[in-house]
């Protein structure tokens, strides 16, 4: 298979000290049969843990490995973005670190690029507690109702793009939501999706918080003032356009 020329990887990590190491070691096998260049970017956010002091030790084991540390928990979504900025190669892969996805699979991401510039990852079986998946399935249908994404899974952490999309967006998020922002975004750009059946897996090691309340409340919320922007935005503009 053709790999691609250049790959940046970046893992969002909140107290993930049991699975980084795995995680990282994994990526540093499996992605250099993927890509000519890459880079693997541990975005820490906060982590309470040991994970930046694990990360730390895997950037001198590896030196295409970078830490990357946000002072204080500032949420999924300001991770992404940080991801994204950060990136310095032709393609941008991201995956949560809790190793609920196989690195594997990202090999039919990479053969679907040679015809696609978005390939989005979707779950064929979600692996979670029915609390979470009830709230993942509201979450969605409020999307819906909201941005017409009728997307298969919309907050799926298993998505590689091409950068330069990527980096020319302007996200208002930075919470759950902005996984979702990000594919409004591009939809609006004219991007077609090309969306790919992955495995997913039990936590193993660790705990969850996207199910935390505060964390969906956020989401929604900034979903909800984001929309109402788009529309005032748009009213202002037909308005402009009348005079």
């Amino acid at each position: 298979m053709q790999k691609l020329k250049s790959l940046s990887v970046f893992f969002p990590v909140y107290n993930e000290e049991a699975n980084l190491e795995i995680l990282i070691d994994q990526a540093a096998r499996i992605i250099p049969t993927l890509a000519k260049k890459y880079e693997l970017l541990i975005v820490d956010d906060g982590s309470l843990d040991q994970s930046a002091t694990i990360a730390k030790r895997l950037c001198k084991k590896y030196s295409q490995v970078h830490l990357i540390s946000h002072p204080q928990n500032l949420g999924y979504g300001e991770v992404l973005k940080t991801g994204i900025k950060k990136a310095q190669y032709q393609w941008i892969f991201w995956t949560d670190s809790d190793l609920q996805f196989d690195l594997n699979e990202l090999a039919h991401f990479v053969k679907a690029s040679q015809n696609s510039s978005a390939m989005i990852g979707f779950r064929k079986k979600r692996s979670e507690g029915l609390r979470r998946q009830l709230n993942a399935s509201l979450f969605k249908i409020y999307i819906d109702l909201l941005f017409r994404l009728h997307v298969k899974d919309i907050d799926c952490a298993f998505k590689l793009i091409r950068a330069d999309l990527l980096k020319s967006l302007k996200l208002n998020s930075g919470s759950a939501f902005t996984s979702a922002e990000i594919l409004y975004r591009l939809k609006k750009k004219g991007v077609k999706f090309k969306q790919i059946g992955v495995n997913h897996y039990p936590r193993l090691y660790g705990r969850a918080t996207g199910s935390n309340f505060k964390v969906v409340i956020k989401a929604c919320y900034e979903a909800l003032t984001t929309y109402l922007n788009i529309k005032l935005s748009s009213l202002k503009w037909t308005e402009e356009a009348k005079k």
